[in-house]
């Protein structure tokens, strides 16, 4: 069963830094896979820098991965989080709370 595309643009104070959430899906791509695509843009940010990003797919509403964001593509990630929740379900503030921040 596909996840409900739900755009999503928060914001919010967590522990002395300023967190922005963007989630935004490129629908009229999403139309043409039958197979599942990620999202347009699905990252966070802390006070204005590069935090992290989110890994999820329109076809699957039972996980995500949140990984920290890496400058290079040749690096590995220090830390990722994987939630067995749909992306939509879980509030901003829930979803900070289980990364090690």
């Amino acid at each position: 069963m596909a996840i409900k595309l739900i755009d999503r643009e928060e914001s919010v104070s967590y522990k002395g830094c300023i967190y922005e959430l963007t989630l935004l899906w490129d629908r009229e791509s999403v139309r043409k896979c039958f197979c599942g695509m990620p999202p347009f843009f699905a990252h966070i940010r802390k006070d204005g820098a590069n935090f992290a990003i989110i890994d999820c797919y329109s076809n699957d509403n039972e996980r995500f991965v949140v990984k920290k964001f890496m400058p290079s593509l040749l690096a590995r990630p220090d830390w990722h989080v994987r939630f067995d929740r749909d992306i939509n379900t879980i509030p901003f503030l829930e979803l900070l709370a289980g990364l090690p921040i």
